[in-house]
């Protein structure tokens, strides 16, 4: 799993913190359970736990769960040529995680374990007519939009975007 820069990390740090604090802020107003203080007390602490301990978490966590998803069933003449962890939005805001797999053939996600989606996603490489780097949240530089003739869209989050893409680009 590719790790955090200072920049990202405070980026995830205020994306996280500050809605939780406006959220507590929000049900002190309306139904005077918090005092400010309290309010104050617990965003810190959120804070910090999510904008500092979740990435150090997850840093440890995905190697071991990425090295459970299984390699998905192939052709005889299908090789992997390029592997990594990756996340596919189903819908607008339902990222699945799991492994991305490109092959001589196809690009194939398989989610891991721990999704509501156990199916794996299969694009036939002659299907693809657009590869689009994109941004995760319209901040992070780490996604990739695919386009297939069907004017199918699979966006995809990647630990190394333009590897990515210059592996689909080949």
């Amino acid at each position: 799993m590719k790790k955090l820069n200072f920049k990202q990390r405070i980026i995830f740090v205020l994306l996280s913190g500050i809605p939780y604090g406006i959220v507590l802020m929000l049900l002190n107003y309306f139904f005077d359970l918090y005092t400010i203080k309290s309010v104050l007390y617990q965003t810190l602490f959120f804070t910090i736990l999510f904008g500092i301990g979740f990435p150090f978490v997850m840093e440890k966590l995905a190697p071991k769960m990425l090295s459970k998803v299984k390699n998905p069933e192939m052709e005889e003449d299908e090789n992997i040529i390029y592997e990594d962890g990756a996340n596919l939005f189903s819908g607008t805001w339902v990222a699945v995680g799991g492994k991305l797999f490109l092959t001589n053939k196809r690009l194939i996600f398989n989610p891991h374990k721990y999704n509501f989606q156990k199916e794996e996603t299969s694009i036939n490489l002659g299907d693809i007519t657009e590869v689009i780097k994109r941004k995760t949240s319209r901040i992070m530089d780490n996604g990739l939009r695919i386009v297939t003739k069907d004017n199918e869209k699979y966006d995809l989050v990647l630990n190394d975007r333009d590897e990515w893409f210059k592996q689909l680009e080949k």
